[in-house]
């Protein structure tokens, strides 16, 4: 009787049914078929009216699309009917109805019923629909799916189609409806997305990308812009920061050593925080982003991609609000120096924007700075560094101007040192004494600068006696000359580590030395010439002895000449004759920040890297502004700060009368009143009470108050 009761409520509860169907499919393919032949009865009424609600439709499609998998042969053409009614009528149907059938299709695709390239081009076409909570759902499995497909092999053939289709959906700017935008914009998020995932990394994604910046939607295009503006968020095992930690020295290693150098507690503690700061140091360089294998790198065109969008940019005068133009010369800039690209009708342009009162001018330098290069020609920088000069360089302006100005200059001539003449170089160095610290910080890195790459310009008194000792030498660059450099950072250290190790360790092989000797000697050992001076051997005459003499001291002299040249040359000879090994690189990390930390203890100033390390292609807007002091605070900045510092305490004050804080003592006045009477009647004061008169009782009263409260009372 039971089951008969179950078998007459299966029509009518179809999660029951649903549940039955996937544990025992075969006992219950009867009430499926049944319910299948009513689902294709129900959509035959409901394409005569599509835009209704359809509840009971609805549910048919959960339910076949929750089994499907149970009868592949009786629903084989399910998916494309529910993919026919999305693609005709997917801007009537009912908000809840349609849905239902994107998370059917969604579901027959996880079951792998539909092939991936069938449901993703229609989910980009249903993103013209004007429902969020549809295109949110929709994205995320597009962005599910295509990192799922791509997961143990690149799927060459679903990648090419789906950028392709939304290439096809970016170009569509002609037709500029809501919907289109709607959906281009998806469809460029997804490609953002799948790129930083590392999904979707190649050169075919990034120039859909570029293609998006040219945009006639604002919003599509900042996007677009903004994507080559940002870092890459690429994917980072976890495991990273530990072999970061790995390599970093041994902290109580450096803790022995100053022990035994006895040193002081203070300094001590002073190489602790220095260790510490090196190692956060590190670590944010080890998360730096490197630029070699960034998006602007994988351009095809980049030149005719810059020369397009400066097009763009020079007829945009009215349209484009000024945060997208400063964003599209931003990334101007960026493509020029990351390239080397020759655009010189960019710099021109610049120069409008070259005045204290622009706004956002530091950015502006900076765009200037990064748009540099040494295969510009220093004819079309002479003008604007000219212009920099004479409008932020001036006595009539504050002191953050200047020292924005003299930073900008200083960027520029780090990436094209021929940008700048003689007069005017000695010009901006005359600032170096300057009163605002700012700007004299500003005058002497640039002087420090010019020490480096090309001192014949600074004066004679600016150039330093090392740098005059070695202007002999030194040959400037020419335009078009590439600056190489072969130094690596520390390796002077490795070698002196080295040296100091061959040291210690020359007499290891004495023995075995000694022994095969023996045999050729018969018992004679080899000594070291040092033991020699000791030994008088009358058998020389005076001509040998002085032969003698001048050949040692020749010898003196070449070994000295040669320990010059070691000493000169530190940072070549070993990285030229040898190969390091990843062991020699971790032990060159050690002792670098070894020696870097006992400077910071020591007090030492670190100097300014310029020439080691090639030129940045991006200019930090710290370096612009350069360091600041810090401004008086008013009355209100002070007041603020007041405040702040009373929150989380009690009320500023003393304790008033009749409150005390909690634990605190009496006072000698509360514990005189709480004595006994017997305690204290010897006292002066109250055999002085008992001897008062009354008219001195009245007085005192008068004087306390007391008659003040009787007569009120």
């Amino acid at each position: 009787m039971g089951k008969r009761n179950r078998s007459s409520l299966l029509p009518n509860n179809l999660p029951q049914l649903q549940n039955l169907i996937k544990r025992d499919s075969l006992s219950y393919r009867e009430d499926f078929l049944q319910q299948y032949r009513y689902f294709e009865s129900q959509l035959t009424i409901f394409q005569l009216k599509p835009d209704e609600e359809a509840e009971e439709f609805g549910n048919l499609i959960t339910f076949i699309s929750q089994v499907a998998q149970c009868y592949p042969k009786e629903t084989s053409n399910f998916p494309q009917q529910v993919i026919n009614l999305l693609s005709e009528h997917h801007q009537i149907l009912h908000p809840n109805l349609r849905k239902t059938m994107v998370q059917g299709l969604i579901l027959l695709r996880n079951k792998d019923i539909i092939p991936s390239i069938t449901l993703l081009s229609l989910f980009y076409t249903l993103f013209r629909v004007r429902d969020k909570q549809l295109r949110e759902l929709i994205y995320s499995h597009i962005i599910t799916d295509i990192k799922n497909s791509n997961a143990k092999h690149k799927n060459n053939k679903l990648n090419k189609t789906l950028q392709g289709f939304m290439y096809t959906i970016l170009q569509t700017t002609n037709n500029n409806s809501a919907e289109n935008a709607v959906a281009a914009k998806k469809s460029l998020d997804a490609c953002i997305e799948l790129y930083r995932k590392g999904v979707w990394n190649d050169a075919k994604t990034v120039n859909v990308i570029a293609e998006a910046c040219f945009h006639s939607v604002t919003k599509i295009k900042v996007s677009a812009i903004q994507f080559f503006l940002g870092t890459n968020k690429e994917n980072q095992d976890d495991d990273s920061d530990d072999e970061v930690w790995a390599n970093l020295p041994d902290i109580k290693r450096l803790q022995h050593i100053n022990h035994i150098n006895k040193r002081k507690k203070s300094k001590l503690r002073k190489l602790e925080k220095a260790m510490t700061t090196i190692k956060k140091k590190d670590r944010k360089k080890s998360k730096a982003e490197s630029f070699n294998f960034s998006a602007l790198h994988l351009l095809n065109d980049p030149q005719g991609f810059s020369e397009k969008l400066f097009s763009s940019l020079q007829k945009s005068t009215n349209t484009d609000r000024f945060e997208v133009k400063l964003m599209t010369m931003n990334l101007i800039s960026r493509i020029i120096g990351v390239h080397k690209l020759i655009l010189l009708s960019f710099y021109t342009y610049l120069i409008r924007y070259l005045q204290p009162h622009q706004r956002e001018v530091t950015m502006i330098l900076v765009i200037l700075a990064q748009a540099c290069h040494e295969l510009v020609p220093p004819d079309v920088l002479e003008p604007v560094v000219k212009a920099i000069a004479n409008n932020f360089v001036t006595e009539h302006c504050a002191g953050e101007v200047m020292a924005a100005g003299l930073n900008a200059i200083r960027e520029i001539c780090v990436r094209q040192p021929l940008a700048i003449d003689t007069t005017l170089l000695q010009d901006l160095t005359e600032y170096r004494s300057d009163r605002d610290k700012s700007v004299m910080m500003a005058a002497r890195s640039l002087i420090g600068l010019f020490r480096e790459i090309n001192p014949e310009l600074l004066k004679k008194k600016d150039r330093g006696k090392t740098t005059s000792m070695n202007m002999k030498d030194f040959k400037p660059l020419k335009f078009g000359q590439l600056r190489v450099t072969e130094k690596i950072e520390g390796i002077e250290l490795l070698e002196e580590y080295r040296r100091n190790n061959v040291q210690k360790d020359e007499w290891g092989g004495w023995e075995v030395a000694s022994n095969s000797s023996s045999d050729d000697s018969e018992g004679w050992i080899d000594i070291s010439s040092d033991d020699d001076q000791d030994i008088v051997i009358s058998d020389y005459s005076s001509d040998d002895e002085k032969k003698v003499d001048q050949k040692v001291s020749e010898q003196n002299a070449l070994s000295s000449e040669n320990s010059t040249k070691v000493d000169e040359e530190k940072a070549s000879t070993l990285a030229t004759t040898e190969i390091l090994t990843p062991a020699d690189f971790a032990k060159l990390n050690e002792l670098r920040m070894e020696h870097e930390a006992q400077r910071m203890v020591d007090g030492g100033k670190r100097k300014r890297n310029i020439i080691q390390q090639e030129p940045s292609d991006i200019v930090n807007v710290d370096e612009i502004i350069g360091p600041r002091k810090k401004a008086k605070q008013d009355y209100e900045e002070r007041m603020e700060s007041v405040k702040a510092g009373r929150e989380g305490r009690e009320k500023y004050g003393g304790p008033k009368k009749g409150k005390k804080f909690e634990g605190a003592s009496t006072t000698n006045k509360e514990k005189a009143r709480n004595k006994a009477f017997m305690m204290v009647v010897h006292k002066k004061n109250v055999l002085h009470k008992k001897k008062m008169s009354l008219r001195d009782k009245q007085n005192q009263l008068t004087r306390s108050g007391g008659n003040k409260k009787i007569s009120k009372k």
